[in-house]
């Protein structure tokens, strides 16, 4: 399976998207790591239900891999090249929009003198 299977299960809101950037940029910064839930939510700062829908996923379609339930038990990134460029390129688009919707924030702001 792969990344791409993953965001077809996932909801296309932009609050799922956001917490999932969250927890693969956490994960992708933590390879080879055992991880569990609680350390995900404490790191990223969301709550539980937000970020145990996409662990579930992201095990079931095999981007991280757990032993059983993501909720209760400790899960690892090891990926391999495909899945490590799938990451990169989905962090790094990630990224970029989200600092092309900044900057056309701050020109409306700076257009219409809000502050």
């Amino acid at each position: 399976m792969s990344l791409r299977k993953a965001l077809v299960l996932l909801p296309d809101d932009r609050g799922t998207a956001h917490a999932l950037h969250e927890v693969l940029a956490f994960f992708n910064s933590h390879v080879d790591e055992r991880i569990d839930a609680e350390r995900v939510m404490h790191a990223t700062g969301m709550p539980p239900a937000r970020v145990e829908p996409i662990l579930e996923v992201l095990a079931k379609t095999f981007v991280i891999d757990c032993d059983g339930d993501p909720r209760l038990k400790q899960c690892v990134f090891h990926p391999d090249s495909v899945l490590a460029l799938e990451v990169s390129r989905y962090l790094r688009l990630g990224d970029h929009s989200s600092a092309r919707l900044q900057s056309k924030v701050d020109r409306f702001r700076g257009r219409y003198g809000c502050s």
